[in-house]
Order: structure tokens, then C-alpha cells, then sequence
């Protein structure tokens, strides 16, 4: 199952992170992102079976699809502010992740 794949890389790098923290901070906030992007790619390949379904239901339904890509835009551009920022949280960067978030609303 793909959580628990997700799940377990997630729990093996915090604790490889948290070790790298102790011996080199600055090599964590590498390690940080380097995970974080691995796993938002293993997410992707399963969104885009998800928004697929959502354009093929919007059609279905006659809704306009220039709407529904509007709305997906503007939840995209929401969920990747939200992710810079929590980059930016855990590497001690909290009002460069707040203009982040500020920006992306």
C-alpha cells in the first residue's frame, strides 16, 4: 500500500534528520527538502489519478471546465504556499514562510 510506503519513508528520514541535526544543522535542512520533494513526487503520480476523475465527473456533469481549472489552480497554489512554508518553519526561516503563505493566499 502506498501510505504505508509514505508512512515508513517518512518515519526513516526524521530520524535519519534529527541525527544529521545533531552532528550538522546545516545538512539537515538539506536532508529536509531533499525528503520532502521525493515525497510529494510519490504523492503526484496518485493526484493525478484523482484529478483526472475530477475533469472526467465536471464533464459528466456539463460543468464548464474552465472553472473547475480555476478552482484546482487556486488549491494547488494553496497546497505548495503551504508547503514551502513548512519548509521554511523547519529550517528556522518562519517570517520567509510567512511571506510565502501571505503570497500564495
Amino acid at each position: 500500500m502506498d501510505v504505508i510506503r509514505i508512512v515508513g519513508l517518512a518515519i526513516v528520514s526524521l530520524v535519519a534528520i534529527v541525527l544529521v541535526r545533531q552532528v550538522k544543522p546545516e545538512m539537515s535542512v538539506v536532508l529536509t527538502i531533499a525528503v520532502s520533494v521525493i515525497l510529494v513526487f510519490t504523492v503526484l503520480d496518485e493526484l493525478f489519478d484523482v484529478v483526472y476523475t475530477f475533469y472526467s465527473v465536471a464533464e459528466n456533469t456539463g460543468v464548464d471546465a474552465n472553472y473547475f481549472s480555476g478552482v484546482l489552480k487556486i488549491v494547488g497554489i494553496g497546497y505548495l504556499g503551504e508547503f514551502c512554508n513548512n519548509i521554511c518553519v523547519d529550517s528556522n526561516c518562519k517570517s520567509v514562510g510567512d511571506k510565502v503563505l501571505f503570497a500564495s493566499k
